[in-house]
C-alpha cells in the first residue's frame, strides 16, 4: 500500500490517475512509450520469473504494435529478455531492483526532457516567463520520482494490489 504525507507525491498520483482516465490534454506529460514500458515492467516484476505474453503486458487503450516496439527497445537495452514460441514471452533481463524508471525513460526516449510551455527554448519573445518556475518544478518532481523509483518498487505496488492512501 502506498501511503504518503508528501504533497508532491499526491500531485504526482493525481496527475497519473487523471491522465489514464481522461483524454484531456495535461500541462506536463509522460511519453506514451514510457508509460507503456513502466506498466509492462511492473507486470513483469510482479510476475516473478514467469514469461509473460505481450498481450498480457498491454494496458488499455494502448497499442500492441507500439508496446511491441517498446519491448524491443527494452530487450536491446538488456532490461528485458524475450523468448519465442511455446512458453515464450518476456521476462526481466536483470533484477528489478537494478532498474530505475529513469533508465527506462532514457532507453526509450534518449534523454529526459519535459516542458510546460511549448515556446520555452524556441525563441520566446517575452522577457519573463509567465509560468514562473512551475515547469521546472514539475520536471524536477518527475525526474526525482523516476530516479528514485525502481521496477521492484512498482512491481510490489502491483503485486500487492496497493491503493493510494493519503495520510
Amino acid at each position: 500500500m502506498f501511503v504518503t504525507d508528501n504533497i508532491d507525491d499526491v500531485v504526482f498520483y493525481y496527475y497519473f490517475t487523471w491522465n489514464e482516465r481522461n483524454t484531456m490534454s495535461l500541462p506536463v506529460s509522460i511519453p506514451e512509450s514510457v508509460s507503456l514500458a513502466v506498466h509492462a515492467m511492473a507486470r513483469l516484476a510482479a510476475g516473478g520469473s514467469e514469461a509473460v505474453k505481450l498481450n498480457d503486458l498491454l494496458i488499455k487503450p494502448g497499442s500492441a504494435a507500439h508496446l511491441s516496439k517498446v519491448m524491443q527497445k527494452l530487450t536491446k537495452a538488456g532490461m528485458v529478455r524475450s523468448r519465442r514460441g511455446r512458453g515464450g514471452g518476456f521476462t526481466l533481463g536483470v533484477n528489478a531492483s537494478d532498474i530505475r524508471l529513469m533508465d527506462i525513460w532514457i532507453a526509450l526516449e534518449g534523454t529526459f526532457e519535459t516542458s510546460l510551455c511549448p515556446y520555452m527554448g524556441n525563441g520566446c519573445t517575452i522577457p519573463v516567463c509567465l509560468f514562473g518556475t512551475i515547469g521546472k518544478d514539475a520536471s524536477q518532481l518527475i525526474r526525482d520520482y523516476f530516479t528514485d523509483t525502481t521496477v521492484e518498487d512498482i512491481g510490489k505496488l502491483l503485486k500487492n494490489g496497493s491503493h493510494i492512501v493519503i495520510s
